[in-house]
């Protein structure tokens, strides 16, 4: 749990699981721009570490998204990670294709994350606020720098994807409550929404 900081950490372990993703998302890069994906997972599991999450979990940061974005299954995954990995991994992945390998909507996609998260394992629902705080994060920077262009590279606009992170940061705040992860998320989605709509009302925070 956050603030219960584990005495150390096992770099092998840690090392292992970061060649790993980095195989696994080599070629990959970050929408609409040329930096290399592996600086997300990278930063989520940072982030997790800072807030002295357990070790599964700073691990399943680095690897949270092998198995919605690459070609890496869950039985791999769990034969060099193990079924806690694995666990973890698979609460945030969304199933982007439909029995038949057809694409499902964002929208399917994004109501079943946040049904998922209201019953999730608390370990879940703090990796899914590390994920959303990095992209949180670096969305900020991008309107800084490139202004609402930004928004042209995601499926759904502005609207959609403001709406969607203030719904998932209060969902998030309500299961975790006073957690500082959490807090940060809500203070970063009200920065956002602030930048992204100027005449706007903060709300999140409230």
């Amino acid at each position: 749990m956050e603030g219960e900081r584990k005495p150390t950490m096992n770099p092998h372990f840690y090392r292992k699981a970061l060649e790993f993703a980095l195989h696994a998302h080599e070629g990959q890069f970050r929408k609409g721009s040329v930096i290399p994906y592996i600086t997300h997972p990278v930063s989520v599991s940072a982030i997790l570490a800072q807030y002295g999450y357990e070790e599964d979990l700073v691990i399943a940061g680095l690897l949270h998204d092998v198995l919605e974005d690459t070609a890496v299954t869950p039985t791999e995954l769990e034969s060099r990670f193990g079924e806690r990995i694995v666990l973890l991994v698979s609460g945030v992945t969304e199933k982007k294709k439909d029995a038949k390998g057809l694409p499902r909507a964002w929208e399917i996609r994004k109501e079943e994350g946040l049904r998922h998260l209201g019953v999730a394992q608390e370990q879940v629902v703090a990796l899914k606020a590390a994920d959303a705080l990095h992209n949180v994060e670096c969305l900020i920077r991008d309107l800084r720098i490139v202004g609402d262009d930004i928004w042209t590279r995601f499926k759904r606009g502005k609207e959609q994807q403001l709406d969607y992170y203030m719904r998932l940061s209060r969902l998030i705040r309500d299961r975790l409550g006073e957690a500082p992860l959490a807090l940060e998320l809500c203070e970063a989605v009200d920065k956002l929404e602030k930048l992204a709509l100027p005449s706007a009302s903060p709300t999140l925070s409230r």
